[in-house]
């Protein structure tokens, strides 16, 4: 056995849990929605670690072929995000034996990223048909990329939270959501009410670039000034459990909005990855 191989158990474990997190607005276990079914995520989520894992790819390859094998099981974009995200970090995975500190050999690997690895991910762009992808002058993702894929995202990274991440060290999961997790799972002892933790301290912090894509700018913001006095309630609370109702409520008015905070949801998966890495440590 491979030794990527035993931290694909990580990356479907985290998958898992974001699955069970309740995450207005997004699909999970709580609820379906904007079309899609939990099956889809749990199936996607089996069938892309194999490529996402396996030895001696390069992150481009890691991502087509995660993509790929997620369109070919489901016929839908169920975590091309996740896929963009998790591929940088398993790179790293594979070049140490045993874990390391994760930040600074991540951005050694996003310097090293190639004009090849760029066109692997917009060809994954281009099979997962992301919602409101729209045309750009330089760099779309429908031509040929002459840039590296950190360059590429470096270029989106003002639009899209996922290329902020490559062009940012992953600010928002290092900076942020880590310490996050590790706080409401140890004030509230369950690693998936950590996850709603993380996802509702992401969208409060920053409006989901999925819904600006989608609904624009001022929408975006409207609604997470809307959802604000709940998460709010909710991470102040000693027990989650006591806005279940709440959040459920929430999450059956966005999705008949088709209100879907797919970006959030995406860096909270990946968020969990890590925090599972560093726990095994």
């Amino acid at each position: 056995m491979n030794r990527l191989s035993n931290y694909q158990q990580y990356y479907q474990q985290a998958c898992q849990l974001e699955l069970r997190a309740i995450k207005p607005g997004n699909v999970g276990y709580h609820a379906n929605g904007h079309g899609m079914h939990v099956e889809q995520f749990e199936i996607s989520a089996e069938v892309s670690a194999e490529a996402l894992f396996k030895p001696c790819s390069s992150v481009g390859e890691r991502i087509y072929k995660a993509v790929k094998a997620t369109h070919e099981a489901v016929g839908d974009n169920t975590n091309l995000g996740i896929i963009l995200l998790i591929a940088p970090i398993v790179e790293v995975l594979e070049r140490f034996p045993e874990y390391v500190d994760m930040r600074p050999e991540l951005a050694k690997v996003l310097s090293t990223l190639s004009i090849t690895d760029a066109k692997y991910a917009y060809q994954s762009i281009q099979l997962a048909m992301p919602g409101g992808m729209g045309k750009v002058d330089n760099q779309d993702v429908a031509k040929e990329p002459s840039v590296t894929l950190l360059e590429a995202m470096q270029m989106s990274a003002q639009h899209d939270r996922i290329a902020f991440q490559y062009a940012n060290q992953y600010e928002d999961i290092f900076d942020h959501n880590l310490p996050i997790y590790r706080q409401y799972l140890a004030q509230w002892g369950s690693q998936q009410w950590a996850a709603t933790a993380v996802f509702l301290s992401q969208w409060l912090r920053l409006p989901d670039t999925l819904i600006i894509r989608k609904k624009g700018l001022l929408k975006a913001q409207e609604i997470s000034d809307m959802i604000a006095p709940l998460a709010n309630r909710v991470l102040a609370s000693r027990d989650p459990t006591d806005h279940v109702s709440d959040l459920l409520s929430l999450d059956n008015e966005l999705k008949q909005a088709e209100i879907n905070p797919g970006t959030t949801a995406d860096i909270t998966v990946a968020t969990v990855f890590v925090a599972l890495l560093e726990s095994d440590t």
